[in-house]
């Protein structure tokens, strides 16, 4: 063998990778082209009952014909030429599994043969400890399972209005699909609870929700929320790595709430997961593959945002399979009668109340502009309960949204006898189809005038019957 002189710095090196070849905790021998050892790491003599200095006189001809072996993955590799994968067993009587691989030099000759073998025992037991990792994971995941699907019994869906109701039919037929869906609303008009609604009625029911507010995630975060991360990938990492949600979510649904807050590198990575279904964890070169079902949701124009170049246009056209729009609670007055009553009844029960509405409270109820939408009527009947009824301090502060300035004229005539929820829907009526007029009742022109998404607008043109001519 050609000898090479070593500096002080490659001494060290070699040293290091000696030292930690002998802490692996299996077996590694090295031989040269014709099978005798040159190198074996500390345990592999303790385990073949020699020392050391006894192994390094012997060929892998030698381990054999001396019953050390009963055979050999290293001869295997100098008769074949190619890497061998066998059963060994050692004159104790263990076995060993044992795989053997050449490394060619130049000339393309086997120059030496490196061969890895541990006993049985370390397999059976590093099986057992990825068994109770599995078995852990998906005791995480039951236990998400048992809590979504406990809360389902307590939260019903409440809803009077004639387009809520539509919606919801559409729904119950579109969750069967794994199209992916987009919502568009308000914040607070209930995407949560429709997004729920569409699992609860998928055929991926009895597999995890993984709900995902993509806005509350801070940027440098995202990748290693969305993807995971192996052991040690950065700074503060888990020691042990972890599951991202898209892989977390495995054969059920991902909500993407907020998805118009996703930053321009999550968004490339988020259309190639759902054009692959590949996974690829922080750290990792492995690729993971998870069938999930996505369903988004925003309070932004999403098309707007792509012309904008805030949103990636491909992304766009991927998820928006299925648009939905979910009209605020101000254009839904029965399911402001309807919520009301049922969270006055659930805060009643809370806080051991029996609180009601008089006429003058409920007409209040109904003139509000509610801008918060669900959420903001969920926490004012809140504070009603727990002022106990006290409409002085609570509802008397609710009042119309904003009043029209005088220099401001509406569109048509002032009727002053119809009530303030049909003198707004005149006027939005009346406004939607002077701008549908203008705009030659070109459907994509009107809708970027009035600075709505398409689906808005159709949903407007249906509700107040406006046709083109």
């Amino acid at each position: 063998m050609e000898m090479f002189a070593l500096d002080t710095e490659d001494m060290k090196t070699l040293d290091m990778l000696i030292r930690c070849l002998d802490y692996y905790y299996g077996n590694i021998l090295i031989s040269d082209g014709s099978g005798n050892i040159l190198y074996v790491n500390a345990t592999l003599p303790k385990m073949y009952g020699l020392t050391k200095e006894e192994a390094l006189t012997m060929s892998v001809y030698d381990l054999v014909s001396e019953g050390v072996l009963d055979k050999s993955a290293v001869i295997e590799v100098l008769k074949t030429g190619k890497p061998a994968l066998t059963k060994l067993c050692i004159n104790s009587g263990t076995t060993i599994d044992c795989v053997a691989k050449p490394v060619y030099n130049a000339a393309g000759s086997i120059e030496y043969i490196i061969a890895f073998s541990h006993d049985e025992i370390f397999m059976t037991d590093l099986q057992n400890e990825l068994r109770i990792e599995k078995e852990k994971s998906e005791g995480i995941k039951n236990a998400l399972l048992f809590i979504q699907q406990a809360n389902k019994k307590y939260k019903p869906i409440i809803t009077a209005d004639k387009q809520m109701k539509n919606i919801f039919e559409s729904m119950k037929y579109l969750a069967k699909t794994d199209s992916s869906i987009i919502l568009y609303g308000e914040s607070g008009v209930g995407k949560d609870v429709l997004a729920n609604y569409i699992h609860s009625n998928s055929m991926r029911k009895n597999e995890i929700l993984m709900p995902v507010n993509c806005s509350a995630i801070p940027n440098e975060l995202m990748e290693s929320e969305f993807f995971g991360y192996e052991s040690g990938s950065f700074t503060g990492a888990d020691k042990n790595g972890r599951k991202g949600i898209l892989e977390m979510g495995n054969g059920g649904t991902v909500f993407l709430d907020e998805i118009g807050d996703l930053p321009p590198l999550m968004q490339a990575k988020l259309l190639r997961f759902l054009d692959s279904g590949e996974i690829k964890r922080i750290g990792s070169t492995k690729l993971i593959y998870s069938d999930v079902r996505v369903v988004a949701a925003t309070n932004k124009d999403l098309y707007k945002l792509v012309k904008e170049s805030k949103f990636r246009e491909d992304l766009y056209y991927r998820l928006n399979i299925i648009p939905v729009y979910i009209p605020p609670l101000r254009d839904r007055p029965d399911d402001i009668e309807a919520l009301s009553e049922y969270y006055l009844k659930e805060y009643n029960q809370k806080y051991n109340h029996n609180i009601e509405f008089d006429e003058e409270q409920i007409k209040r109820l109904y003139d509000y502009y509610w801008p918060g939408n669900i959420r903001e009527l969920r926490n004012e009947i809140e504070r009603f309960v727990i002022t106990n009824g006290n409409a002085n301090v609570l509802l008397n502060r609710i009042s119309p949204w904003q009043p029209i300035a005088e220099d401001k004229k509406l569109i048509g005539e002032y009727d002053y006898s119809d009530s303030l929820r049909k003198a707004k829907d005149r006027f939005e009526r009346d406004f939607i189809k002077g701008v549908l007029d203008e705009c030659e009742w070109k459907i994509q022109k009107t809708a970027d005038k009035l600075g709505v998404h398409r689906s808005v607008l159709y949903t407007k043109m249906d509700k107040y019957n406006l046709k083109s001519k």
